[in-house]
């Protein structure tokens, strides 16, 4: 406590003032989590039909985990994705359940990537893994959407 004009007066730093403010912050910063938390999609909800890719992700790494062979179409998708960790991921993931690269490399240019790409697509028909008409329903290019012609 300060003495001003031999009045005894509180510091506005004393310590229950800091321990006040120190609880006023740690609630406002839960509350704001929870909220915050409340309005996110789940990365671990939607798998390979979620278009973010770190749900895609969760989903690659979930299929490679337990051995999900069915599920190699949707990896061979995401070789096509805009985003370099989900190609790094597909195509890593295609190599421990198969052994095999079929030349893809994740950082070469679209057409390289493109061409390996239909090499996967199709391996997976050859394999019976996927029937031809069926084998690709195109979670990065939807039906609607022309295919790009390089």
């Amino acid at each position: 406590m300060a003495i001003l004009g031999g009045m005894q007066r509180r510091c506005p730093h004393s310590s229950i003032d800091r321990t006040s403010r120190w609880f006023a912050t740690v609630v406002l910063a839960s509350t704001t989590g929870l909220a915050l938390s409340a309005c996110a999609p789940s990365a671990t909800e939607g798998g390979f039909s979620n278009p973010a890719p770190g749900a895609r992700i969760y989903a690659i790494e979930d299929a490679v985990k337990f051995n999900r062979r069915d599920q190699i179409p949707q990896i061979v998708e995401c070789l096509c994705s805009d985003d370099d960790l989900l190609r790094y991921m597909a195509i890593g993931a295609l190599q421990r359940m198969t052994g095999q690269d079929l030349g893809y490399q994740f950082d070469d240019s679209e057409p390289l990537r493109f061409s390996a790409y239909q090499r996967w697509r199709q391996w997976t028909i050859d394999q019976h893994l996927a029937p031809p008409e069926q084998a690709y329903a195109s979670t990065i290019y939807p039906p609607a959407r022309q295919r790009p012609s390089w």
